[in-house]
C-alpha cells in the first residue's frame, strides 16, 4: 500500500461495519505500531489544544464512544471491527 491515511481507514471500517450490523462496533482492534501512531497524534493533538495528554483507548465517532484495543498479531495496516 502506497498511502494510508489511518483516521481515513480507521472511521471508515467503522462506516463498513455500521452498513452491515446496522450497529456500531464494540471495539476497534488495531496493531501495536497503528496504536501508538494514533496514540502520538492525539498527544500532540492534546498538546496544541491545550489539554492533558492521554492515549487514544477511545475513538470518538458519529456513532459514539468506541475503545481501541491493540491486537499483536495484525499488521500495521489492519483494523478489524468487533
Amino acid at each position: 500500500m502506497d498511502w494510508f491515511d489511518a483516521f481515513d481507514e480507521v472511521f471508515a471500517s467503522v462506516e463498513r461495519y455500521v452498513e452491515i450490523h446496522g450497529k456500531p462496533p464494540a471495539e476497534l482492534a488495531v496493531s501495536p505500531a497503528l496504536y501508538e501512531w494514533l496514540a502520538e497524534l492525539q498527544r500532540e493533538s492534546n498538546f496544541l489544544g491545550g489539554s492533558p495528554p492521554s492515549d487514544p483507548v477511545v475513538l470518538e465517532t458519529a456513532y459514539g464512544i468506541i475503545p481501541l484495543v491493540i491486537n499483536e498479531k495484525l499488521d500495521p495496516y489492519e483494523i478489524i471491527p468487533l
